[in-house]
């Protein structure tokens, strides 16, 4: 089975989970915050694609209008570096065109900051190598609301710096 087949498969089982929004509870509102954890993978980090780790946070500014941050830290498995570590550091603006009780589609705009380090394999003083980069995210997303818990899927391509495609997924919860 290739990556491709299983690119399918999870969004189609995002497409199922969308049809059973069944319940009904508030709109996201001014003031509203929530915390989050997700999975996410990252489509171009390494000749394969890897999985990470999301933590996040939001903020609603107005009714349609949130800010938030993420950080995300991915699992590389690339033999040809030695303790490679990659994360990235994500400050987002989104809009919510759509935000009713259960669903909310929105798009994404923000800035991104990723560092890449790894241990060259030559014994030397400074035997780390690093690369760090800026720069700007794209993105939308799709949060089904179940008041205790917000599911959410989100698609961003980040350009200049690190380019990259990823999607995130997981759970926030509201406070």
């Amino acid at each position: 089975m290739n990556i491709t087949t299983n690119k399918v498969r999870i969004l189609l089982i995002m497409g199922v989970v969308l049809g059973l929004t069944l319940t009904a509870n508030a709109q996201k509102k001014s003031g509203d915050a929530a915390i989050g954890l997700g999975m996410a993978y990252g489509f171009d980090i390494a000749t394969d694609g890897e999985l990470g780790f999301n933590a996040n946070a939001y903020y609603s500014l107005t009714d349609g209008i949130r800010v938030g941050a993420d950080f995300i830290y991915y699992l590389l498995n690339d033999p040809q570096f030695q303790s490679p570590r990659f994360f990235e550091v994500n400050i987002n603006s989104s809009y919510h065109f759509v935000n009713m009780e259960v669903l909310r589609i929105y798009v994404l705009v923000g800035m991104h900051y990723a560092s890449f380090r790894y241990d060259r394999p030559v014994i030397a003083s400074d035997s780390e190598e690093s690369h760090n980069e800026f720069g700007l995210n794209i993105g939308g997303g799709v949060e089904l609301d179940y008041e205790t818990i917000i599911l959410f899927l989100e698609p961003k391509l980040t350009i200049d710096g690190f380019d990259q495609f990823s999607i995130t997924v997981g759970g926030r919860i509201p406070f």
